[in-house]
């Protein structure tokens, strides 16, 4: 399978077996390993486009964008969701810093306003927000169990808005897979192409309209988990295709079988930083003029993770 398909499913994400699993979680060599991949990207599902238009006749030439060379702000140190402490109606979070700052939370499916503030201090670049709700919050977060939270974190001047997963019971969400194509080339110091993040070619069992966008998230220790856009830091655009059974219908021009899919690059990664990169993929699948939304990591590597047995998380650039 190339992606995930709107009901009626004919095929289905890539499913990680055990070993698998290990090898595209494990620490990335020459490069300080973050704690774990990040989590959900910027808008956390909740930024969706409005429903598509006319999709392209042809694949427009990819852009190039570069990694920025310094911290540019706080980052979470994971994706891992947070959970709440129900007897303290607390929770916490972990955050790479380079001052002291505040956070505020908000959730939108338990209510439009701020659910927690709390102020950090930051010492070796590292901090934890301690943060506690409202009883009237606490019980509307148990029933919901897991929500979508975005936690807006200022420090120096800076603004930052991070997104993650609270959780208030049940069990922690499974790590987001992988889809079966797609994939962010790695480059490294002795030569290597630049790299370069390839989209992947989605199906549907019928004839559907997606939209779909790209990310490059990379991770420092000073700095932790950024996301890079095809228009800078937290910035993206969606585009708009027509998928059906054999894929992009824009990627198989004339029917062709071999697909020629959206490529953004060349990018340029810093070395000397101790980056660690990982290639995310979005899609909205419009199901009778419906948001069906999922998002998921591409193989770090030359092919999809399909090809490659399974998926490798990092490209690492110590």
């Amino acid at each position: 399978m190339k992606g995930i398909a709107p009901v009626p499913v004919k095929r289905c994400l890539l499913v990680l077996s055990s070993v698998a699993a290990v090898a595209a979680y494990a620490a990335p060599a020459g490069a300080q390993a973050p704690a774990g991949p990040p989590g959900p990207p910027p808008g956390n599902g909740g930024a969706l486009p409005a429903p598509p238009g006319t999709a392209p006749a042809f694949v427009p030439p990819g852009t190039p964008a570069a990694v920025p060379g310094a911290v540019t702000g706080p980052g979470l140190l994971s994706g891992s969701s947070v959970a709440l402490n129900r007897a303290k109606r607390t929770f916490s979070v972990a955050l790479a810093c380079q001052a002291n700052g505040s956070v505020s939370v908000t959730a939108k499916a338990v209510t439009k306003t701020p659910i927690a503030h709390a102020g950090y201090r930051c010492a070796a670049n590292r901090a934890k927000a301690v943060l506690s709700v409202s009883r009237k919050v606490a019980q509307r977060l148990a029933k919901r169990k897991t929500v979508a939270a975005t936690a807006t974190v200022k420090q120096a001047g800076k603004t930052a808005r991070l997104a993650f997963a609270l959780r208030a019971g049940g069990a922690a969400p499974a790590p987001a897979g992988f889809w079966t194509d797609g994939h962010l080339q790695c480059t490294d110091a002795s030569g290597a192409p630049a790299a370069l993040l390839v989209e992947p070619d989605f199906t549907t069992a019928t004839q559907t309209p997606i939209s779909t966008r790209g990310w490059i998230a990379w991770y420092t220790a000073a700095g932790g988990w950024h996301w890079l856009g095809v228009a800078g830091e937290n910035a993206n655009r969606w585009d708009t295709w027509t998928a059906n059974v054999g894929g992009i219908e824009q990627f198989h021009p004339g029917g062709a079988p071999q697909p020629v899919p959206w490529t953004w690059g060349p990018i340029s990664i810093p070395t000397g930083q101790g980056i660690v990169a990982i290639g995310v993929y979005e899609i909205v699948y419009w199901v009778g003029g419906k948001p069906e939304y999922r998002w998921q990591y591409v193989n770090a590597g030359t092919t999809g993770a399909a090809a490659a047995g399974g998926g490798n998380l990092y490209c690492a650039y110590p």
